[in-house]
């Protein structure tokens, strides 16, 4: 099969390269910019000649683009995309319902929105991991060699847009509060966007400008609740990192302000292919703070980290409990105190951290590697494999 891959340049798209060549399928590249996700001629003239020259099968992306969507309608060939971040509010346009696309959502309630919506062929699919690359990178997993005590990798997310509100009446931004700290004590179910009552929902329409194109199936409350939700992941990695810096030896690999975080030691940016691995194998404990909007899906960085060989220790995330157990292949916490916690006792029993760093590689490996979850995709889409 010859697969048209649009790319934007995605972390993961060497990897889902190496899948689609093991698989036996050719693949022709598309890496323009996409300036407008609804109309971009540059980008769908791109398109068009690529399946012209070159003859496709399918077209395939990360992330659902409209344009993509509608050159696949043009030439009634399937277009399969395989939705990366949450939220991901593309996958809501008119075009998602065109009968050629197929979508595949990481995140089950994304997934359950999609089908509400009336969206003809979506599936729910959880991101993967190269296992195969890591493995020949780094070795099996194995005794710690040295490395980081407890490490965190990933955005502060202080430069939210909840911050960027330049003014909201004083009882909106009390109310606003109450449901980010009343948030941040439950893990496993998002409740933000059902606490944003219609008569909060009109205030915030006073003096906040957030508008989808026409025909989209999001409503402000659904922009309004992101929104919170990013301010909730600033809140709660800055309070969490805060206690755990104070305890243990933190290291943070970011390129968020950590002025907040004295206590941590700073290891800088690191590259998601080359240096990320290793840092996942290296540290004792990685930690896993989901982005609060990802509602109940398995995070890209939970996969990495395990996949890398690496020691889990994440926020309860209905999938993630699912699908690998408690103490036998991770270590999830419910709260913050739960948190320190399980990073003390793990840090003091090394044989059995390494067991279940052990046992997490192999359930990802079995389970989660591109070439399952890109087989099961090309399955449900009807594809040749």
């Amino acid at each position: 099969m010859k697969i048209l891959y649009y790319t934007w340049n995605e972390n993961s798209r060497d990897d889902m390269l190496w899948a689609w060549k093991i698989l036996g399928h050719e693949t022709v590249i598309c890496d323009v910019p996409c300036r407008n996700y609804e109309q971009d001629e540059e980008l769908a003239a791109s398109l068009e000649r690529a399946m012209q020259k070159q003859g496709t099968d399918c077209i395939f992306s990360f992330n659902f683009f409209p344009v993509v969507a509608e050159a696949a309608r043009k030439h009634k060939i399937k277009y399969i995309s395989w939705i990366y971040d949450c939220p991901h509010w593309t996958m809501f346009s008119p075009a998602a319902r065109s009968a050629f696309n197929y979508i595949f959502a990481f995140d089950r309630q994304q997934y359950q929105q999609l089908k509400h919506l009336g969206v003809q062929n979506c599936y729910h699919l959880p991101l993967a991991v190269n296992t195969t690359r890591l493995k020949h990178m780094l070795g099996e997993p194995g005794e710690y060699k040295g490395g980081p005590e407890i490490s965190f990798v990933g955005s502060l997310y202080e430069n939210n847009l909840y911050d960027q509100v330049q003014y909201l009446p004083e009882y909106v931004r009390g109310y606003l509060s109450g449901i980010m700290e009343a948030q941040e004590r439950i893990y496993g179910y998002n409740l933000v966007g059902e606490l944003l009552t219609d008569e909060i929902i009109g205030q915030m329409n006073q003096y906040i400008s957030m508008e989808m194109p026409p025909g989209y199936g999001v409503t402000k409350r659904d922009l309004y609740a992101a929104m919170i939700d990013g301010k909730i992941t600033s809140r709660e990695r800055i309070s969490l990192l805060r206690e755990v810096s104070a305890k243990f030896r933190l290291t943070l690999y970011t390129a968020s302000d950590t002025s907040g975080l004295p206590q941590a030691d700073l290891g800088g940016i690191v590259d998601y292919a080359s240096q990320m691995p290793k840092i996942f194998r290296d540290s004792k404990i990685n930690l896993n703070m989901s982005l609060r909007s990802i509602t109940s899906g398995i995070p890209l960085r939970a996969l990495d980290v395990m996949g890398a060989g690496g020691f889990l220790l994440s926020n309860y995330q209905p999938e993630l409990a699912e699908c690998f157990e408690d103490g036998k292949e991770l270590a999830l916490y419910g709260s913050a105190q739960e948190l320190i916690e399980k990073a003390a006792y793990y840090l003091a029993h090394e044989e059995e951290r390494q067991e279940i760093a052990a046992a997490g590689f192999q359930k990802v490996q079995e389970l989660f590697s591109y070439e399952v979850k890109v087989k099961q995709m090309l399955e449900l889409a009807g594809c040749r494999l």
